[in-house]
């Protein structure tokens, strides 16, 4: 699904975010520039920033390309539109949020403090603006804690990017408590290892899926971020609609958008098992709880072994073994 149709603001902006950096937080404070840093420039899209010592793929700007089009799209429909970029490494991406889907406001975090001067020099490409309605802002904390102080003060984000590493699902609920209803949540999974079934307690632990080994493991991947988020949402007495997913060679890379709004899901029918069975190539998939009751009887009669039939919940439980 392509079409993107697409909780209360405090006064102050952002009083509580933790910055270990004293008097760096200031819109008057000058940048201290390290001569031991190298400075690599690039250009994204017509535009020129600094990758310095952070993280930095070119790969990896159609995946970028698909967030600003949805934030574009998110601001043209909901006539506003505040960001966070939990993981902004040299800040590209909240520039690209702030010019070319012309956002609000952007809050800019990164971990690692010592790319603030690489961060802040891309951003003032977009000036600052007051100290009470500004355009952007940089913090150096982890993302979770972000979140979360983001929550209990009440400072909701129309979008939220968590462009994170491995299968950390630790992101998962902050991002989705620190959401607007109706709100977008960009989220990365790089565990092409997990995905491609190669470590199915791993999988398991991260997003509840047992995944085994598959030869469309690109699409489990992809599944099995958008389960996580599904479960986790479902907690909080929220609905999660995919609005679409990518996936990327390099890496690899799985990013899936997604639509959080109150509710439940109205049925189970986005609950299903997936089997294959190697001897033959055959895959099915199997809907609704009733259907796991009917597997289930085969599957304990089953002996476990690669020549039969393998499936996954991609939600909840281990494979179903199926004779073929």
């Amino acid at each position: 699904m392509w079409v993107l149709a697409s909780k209360t603001l405090s006064s102050v902006p952002f009083p509580f975010l933790y910055n270990p950096i004293p008097n760096r937080h200031s819109s008057s404070s000058k940048l201290k520039l390290n001569s031991s840093v190298k400075f690599e420039y690039e250009t994204e899209r017509g535009l020129d920033f600094e990758t310095g010592e952070s993280f930095f793929r070119h790969e990896s700007a159609t995946g970028r390309d698909l967030g600003v089009l949805a934030a574009a799209l998110y601001k043209k429909s909901k006539a506003r539109l505040r960001i966070l970029d939990g993981l902004c490494g040299c800040g590209i991406r909240s520039l690209r949020y702030l010019v070319e889907a012309e956002a609000d406001f952007v809050l800019a975090n990164d971990a690692n403090d010592d790319c603030r001067d690489v961060i802040c020099r891309n951003l003032s490409k977009v000036p600052r603006g007051s100290d009470d309605e500004p355009r952007w802002t940089v913090t150096h904390t982890d993302a979770n804690r972000v979140m979360t102080e983001c929550y209990l003060q009440r400072e909701f984000f129309d979008l939220i990017d968590i462009d994170s590493f491995g299968s950390d699902s630790s992101f998962l609920r902050p991002a989705i408590n620190a959401l607007r209803f109706d709100g977008l949540l960009y989220l990365t999974s790089t565990d092409g290892y997990s995905s491609g079934g190669h470590r199915p307690h791993h999988s398991l632990a991260a997003y509840g899926a047992y995944v085994r080994p598959l030869p469309y493991s690109n699409e489990i991947g992809l599944r099995m971020l958008i389960g996580g988020a599904v479960r986790e949402a479902s907690v909080l007495g929220l609905r999660v609609v995919p609005l679409f997913s990518y996936y990327s060679y390099h890496g690899p890379v799985f990013r899936v958008m997604l639509r959080v709004n109150r509710g439940k899901l109205s049925d189970n029918s986005h609950y299903s098992f997936v089997s294959y069975c190697h001897q033959c190539g055959n895959s099915q998939t199997f809907h609704g709880m009733n259907s796991v009751r009917l597997v289930a009887p085969v599957a304990m009669q089953s002996p476990l072994s690669s020549r039969g039939r393998f499936g996954q919940d991609l939600f909840t439980t281990p494979p179903i073994l199926q004779k073929c």
